[in-house]
């Protein structure tokens, strides 16, 4: 009988203390800020493991939009900066082997991974590099990389046009559509602002055989197969600039292969895709842009180049929060 009483009565008094509460609630109001964040938020990043093996391989930066960090635009080595970052998901042991690399730079990975060098490989700021120091500068390798990947989605499924003529020829802006496998060179017009979906797989065995931006136009080339192969002087981008070429590779688009000793100037946003650069000579402006892929493997001799204009005007990635202030009641929106 008395637990029954004592039951009750502590049910009444949380009653009572619950239509109080009710009675004077406490609000607080938040003001949140968010921005877009953009793919190209580092020079070279990837799902899994980044594998830089190749010969004379370096990173560095540098600023397309600052006349002092670039000439007229173009990476000039005198103007370069060492934010040349490299960065992976990859939590497993080894899952960027930066080798005898030298990354102007740091270096990210997924938590708990690691970061391998060789004898020779440096990663670090410009005085680190240029004092010939070894290993990793302190400070400069971490292991909390963690970030999304969106699919890339079909751009269009209407309201397109199809370039014929040998080489092809895209001469109007807007969407574009090649059936199947294109083996063959594909010209963007002078002025032309165009988006191009390949169906099947990219062949671009040299110099005959390429993809041409033409002086003030830009090409957003969107691939759905498999492979692409793209060899020798196999794109153009006469703009020389990388926000006039983007490399979009869907879900279906799992390997990229750049090889050549000529210049690639562009971004490169494929997730899917196992990412292969090779070849390389003495020229040092063989990479110049961002890549976001699946995975990395440098062979050769390759220097990538990171436009970090590309972190501001190059595509974005999704919303997130910059700010979070709490403000006063009255200036608070009332929403329906």
């Amino acid at each position: 009988m008395k637990k029954r009483m004592l039951r009750a009565s502590l049910c009444g008094f949380l009653g009572l203390a619950a239509a109080h509460l009710s009675a004077a609630e406490i609000s607080r109001s938040v003001r949140v800020t968010a921005v877009k964040e953009s793919v190209f938020l580092k020079g070279m990043v990837a799902k899994g493991q980044i594998d830089l093996s190749g010969n004379n391989v370096k990173t560095d930066s540098f600023d397309s939009s600052d006349a002092a960090f670039s000439n007229n635009g173009q990476y000039d080595p005198a103007k370069s900066k060492d934010n040349g970052d490299v960065a992976t998901n990859s939590g497993l042991v080894n899952s960027l082997s930066v080798g005898n690399a030298n990354i102007w730079g740091r270096v990210s990975t997924g938590p708990g991974g690691t970061v391998s060098t060789g004898p020779n490989g440096a990663v670090g700021s410009r005085n680190w590099q240029l004092s010939g120091r070894k290993g990793i500068e302190p400070g400069y390798a971490r292991d909390d990389m963690n970030i999304e990947f969106p699919d890339v989605m079909v751009p269009f499924t209407e309201n397109f046009r199809v370039p014929g003529g040998n080489p092809l020829l895209v001469t109007a802006s807007g969407n574009w559509k090649v059936e199947g496998d294109l083996n063959r060179s594909l010209v963007v017009q002078s002025n032309v602002q165009a988006v191009v979906l390949v169906t099947g797989n990219i062949n671009l065995a040299g110099s005959d055989d390429r993809i041409e931006i033409q002086p003030g136009a830009s090409l957003r080339l969107y691939v759905a197969g498999e492979k692409a192969a793209i060899k020798g002087q196999g794109v153009i981008n006469q703009a020389g600039n990388a926000a006039h070429f983007y490399y979009f590779g869907l879900p279906t688009n799992r390997e990229l292969t750049l090889a050549g000793n000529a210049a690639f100037i562009g971004g490169i946003y494929a997730p899917s895709a196992a990412l292969t650069l090779g070849g390389g000579g003495n020229d040092t402006k063989d990479f110049i842009g961002a890549s976001v892929s699946s995975t990395v493997k440098m062979n050769g001799h390759f220097n990538f180049h990171y436009d970090e204009n590309l972190g501001r005007v190059g595509p974005d990635r999704r919303f997130v929060i910059k700010s979070w202030n709490e403000i006063p009641p009255s200036s608070t929106v009332t929403f329906p």
